[in-house]
């Protein structure tokens, strides 16, 4: 009896036993997540170099070339192409000497072509100095006015700074920097004037003129401005010729004016440059004549040789036209390489007019200060 009373009892543990066995166990514990993985810092940007200065425009349209060591840099770091005419007498030798001593004394590297009075050897240093890599500016004195807009153009894109010096062209001035040099309409000008003078008192003014070399500016503009001025006295322009800027082939235009039976009645002589009006005055001498006296000659340029000519009163009166530009234009190209566009398209020499009525004492007193 007493073990029917207990096994209830054992099998309600055992039971309970089981139901514990068959239970879940408790889930896993997930363990906490790993922080997020923290991104580097980005890197900083490349820094830009600084920018090459914006190209500047002239007045006249001309875009100035950005030279590598601009806004700070200094003649010696000009590296100069010089495009000269070739020998024209003592004011192209002048011009040459003032250049050359210019450069000598500012650091400048000076690289010269004489072009020996030929467009076409021009043309070709032009080309050579544009593809030049150490060449940074171009200087040039142009033989003629026409031939030069696809060269000019080339040293645009080139990235070289042209200046004219001395010579116009017919280009646009929106191809080159700036033109230093004479006003030869004005000289042109000027001579007409002074002609009108020293012929006030003749009863004919029959003038001949003895231009410059064919095509070349200086010639073309003075013989413009002469005869903007030549009618308001009376003067008669009866011929005109080239003497090529030299004596010879202008002594020998004279000689035949001469001897013409219809252009011989010469009053005066408009020489384009002083060694064409010495042509002239052989000639007149030659003839028996007194040049200063039966013809008036008037001329250009104001040499030494003109002095000599006034003071003996054989030369009426010459014009200036001031050679000594090699200062001025290398001031002018560095303001170029620096980026300065307010340079204008055209800066004028002072010049001014001398006679032989000044008389010999004080043409002496200039000529020997006179540095050409």
């Amino acid at each position: 009896m007493k073990i029917l009373k207990v096994l209830p009892f054992v099998l309600f543990i055992v039971m309970l036993a089981a139901l514990v066995g068959c239970a879940q166990p408790p889930a896993a514990t997930e363990p906490p997540a790993a922080p997020a993985a923290t991104e580097p810092p980005a890197a900083p940007a490349a820094t830009e170099p600084p920018a090459a200065p914006a190209a500047l425009t002239t007045s006249a349209g001309y875009v100035v070339p950005v030279a590598a060591c601009a806004p700070n840099c200094t003649y010696k770091d000009m590296v100069v192409g010089f495009i000269q005419t070739g020998p024209e007498g003592a004011w192209r030798t002048a011009n040459n000497a003032s250049f050359d001593e210019a450069a000598k004394q500012l650091g400048i590297t000076l690289k010269v072509y004489d072009s020996q009075g030929k467009v076409e050897n021009q043309i070709s240093a032009f080309h050579t100095f544009n593809q030049d890599p150490e060449v940074n500016v171009i200087i040039i004195a142009a033989v003629d006015t026409k031939g030069f807009d696809d060269v000019l153009k080339e040293a645009a894109a080139s990235g070289k700074l042209v200046i004219l010096e001395d010579r116009t062209l017919e280009s646009s001035a929106s191809l080159y920097y700036t033109r230093i040099g004479s006003d030869f309409v004005l000289e042109g000008q000027r001579a007409a004037d002074t002609m009108c003078e020293l012929l006030k008192d003749s009863p004919k003014k029959n003038v001949v003129e003895i231009s410059g070399a064919v095509g070349a500016g200086a010639g073309i503009d003075r013989g413009a401005g002469f005869r903007q001025k030549n009618e308001e006295c009376g003067i008669t322009i009866t011929a005109s010729q080239t003497g090529d800027w030299k004596i010879d082939p202008s002594k020998a235009v004279v000689e035949a004016w001469l001897k013409d039976p219809v252009l011989k009645d010469i009053q005066g002589v408009h020489a384009h440059n002083i060694e064409e009006a010495m042509g002239a005055i052989q000639a007149i001498e030659d003839a028996g004549l007194v040049p200063g006296k039966d013809i008036q000659v008037v001329a250009y340029d104001v040499t030494k040789d003109a002095f000599d000519l006034m003071i003996a009163g054989k030369l009426g009166a010459d014009v200036e036209c001031n050679p000594l530009l090699g200062p001025q234009v290398y001031e002018a190209a560095l303001k170029g390489l620096n980026g300065d566009a307010s340079m204008p398209s055209y800066v004028a020499s002072q010049e001014g007019v001398f006679t032989a009525s000044q008389g010999a004492e004080e043409l002496k007193s200039i000529q020997a200060s006179w540095k050409y």
